[in-house]
C-alpha cells in the first residue's frame, strides 16, 4: 500500500470513528430543558420531525465533497427533506447576502418542490437575507425577519476590471486567441466594446426578469393547509398585492430593514425561532413537532457512511472541499444575486 493509500484510509477511518463517537455521545446525554415557549430544541429521535436548514454565507461555489455524499449543503437538506417520510415541516434560518444565480435558483425549486409534498417551509432571517438571500426566502410558506434585518437588494451585477490601459503604460501587449466575437467577453485586458455592453446589460435584465417572476410567484404562492392558522387577512393582502408590477418596482437594488420589508410585503412577520416552530406546529397539526438536534445530524451522517462506503478515490481533494467555505466573489464574470456582506452597524 503507497503511502497515499494509507493516508487515505487512515482519514476515511478516523470520519467513521468520530461519527460513531459523535453518535454515540448524542445517545446518552440528558435531554435538554425546553426555552421559555415550550420550543424544544431537539427531536424526539427517530420520530416525526422538523428539519432545520441553515442557509450561511454567499450561495454558490464548490458542491459538497467527492469522497462521500453527505447531507452537509442546505440543498442536500432539502432535497432529502422532500424524500424523509419522518420530516414534517422545514425551519429555514437564512443568514445570507446573496450568490450565485444559478445556485439561488436551485434553493427556491428545493423549497418549492417542498410544497408539492405538502411540507410546510417557514424562513427565518437573520442579520441579512439579501438579493439571492432573499430570492430563497421569497419561496416560503411564510417569512420571519428582525425589525433590523438587512434584506431585499432585489438585483443583478456582473462585474470586472479593466487594466488595459496600465499594461500599455508599462509596454505590455495581451495577446488572445478567440473562436468568436465574444469568447474574451469581459476580458481584464481591454474595455469592453459597445456591442459587449449590450449583451451583458441583455444577460442581466434577463435574469432580473426571472428573479422578479420567481419571488412574485413565491410570495403570491399560499399553503394549500393551514395558511389561515398562520397568515391573518393583511398579510394575505399584503401577499397579493406583490405581483410582478410591484416587485419590478422594488427591484432597484435597494434594501430594507425587517420593519420596511414587512410594510412592503417582502416578509410577513417580525419574529424568529419561537415563533416559527409554532406556526409549523399550527400548519402541521402535530403540536409534539421540534426541530431535529444534532445527534439526529451525525446518526444520519454514519448511515450514510456506512450504506455507502468510503472509496479511496478522490478523498483527498474532497476532504479539502468538504472543509472549504463558499465564495461567490471567487467566481469572476459571473453574474451574481448579491450584497456585498461587509455592510454592518459600526
Amino acid at each position: 500500500m503507497t503511502q497515499g493509500n494509507q493516508l487515505n484510509h487512515i482519514l476515511a477511518v478516523s470520519l467513521v470513528v468520530i461519527c460513531l463517537i459523535a453518535a454515540i455521545i448524542g445517545g446518552t446525554r440528558p435531554t435538554p430543558e425546553p426555552p421559555r415557549g415550550g420550543v424544544s430544541f431537539e427531536a424526539a429521535r427517530g420520530g416525526d420531525r422538523i428539519e432545520l436548514v441553515n442557509l450561511e454565507g454567499t450561495i454558490g461555489g464548490s458542491r459538497g465533497s467527492g469522497f462521500v455524499s453527505l447531507p452537509t449543503s442546505p440543498l442536500d437538506q432539502l432535497r432529502d427533506a422532500v424524500q424523509d417520510r419522518s420530516v414534517k415541516a422545514v425551519l429555514l434560518r437564512i443568514n445570507s447576502p446573496g450568490g450565485a444565480v444559478g445556485s439561488s435558483q436551485e434553493l427556491y425549486r428545493a423549497v418549492t418542490a417542498l410544497h408539492e409534498v405538502g411540507k410546510p417551509v417557514i424562513a427565518i432571517m437573520e442579520d441579512i437575507a439579501a438579493s439571492g438571500g432573499y430570492y430563497v426566502a421569497s419561496a416560503a410558506d411564510k417569512i420571519y425577519a428582525n425589525p433590523g434585518t438587512l434584506t431585499g437588494s432585489i438585483g443583478v451585477i456582473i462585474s470586472g476590471l479593466s487594466f488595459g490601459e496600465l499594461l500599455e503604460n508599462y509596454g505590455i501587449e495581451p495577446q488572445t486567441f478567440k473562436t468568436g466575437e465574444f469568447k474574451d467577453i469581459l476580458s481584464p485586458f481591454r474595455t469592453a466594446t459597445p456591442q459587449e455592453q449590450r449583451l451583458l446589460q441583455d444577460l442581466v435584465e434577463n435574469t432580473l426578469d426571472q428573479f422578479i417572476r420567481d419571488v412574485a410567484q413565491g410570495r403570491q404562492h399560499l399553503p394549500e393547509e393551514g395558511a389561515d392558522e398562520v397568515l391573518d387577512a393583511e398579510m394575505i393582502a399584503r401577499r397579493e398585492g406583490l405581483d410582478e408590477a410591484r416587485v419590478r418596482e422594488l427591484a432597484d437594488g435597494r434594501i430594507f430593514t425587517g420593519a420596511q420589508a414587512l410594510e412592503v410585503g417582502l416578509v410577513d412577520a417580525l419574529g424568529g425561532y419561537t415563533e416559527a416552530v409554532e406556526d409549523l406546529r399550527l400548519m402541521t397539526g402535530d403540536p409534539s413537532l421540534s426541530p431535529g438536534g444534532e445527534a439526529d445530524n451525525f446518526q444520519r451522517t454514519l448511515r450514510r457512511l456506512l450504506s455507502q462506503g468510503l472509496t479511496s478515490q478522490g478523498q483527498n481533494s474532497g476532504l479539502a472541499r468538504f472543509f472549504e467555505r463558499n465564495e461567490a466573489t471567487r467566481i469572476p464574470g459571473v453574474p451574481l444575486l448579491w450584497m456585498a456582506p461587509e455592510w454592518a452597524l459600526r
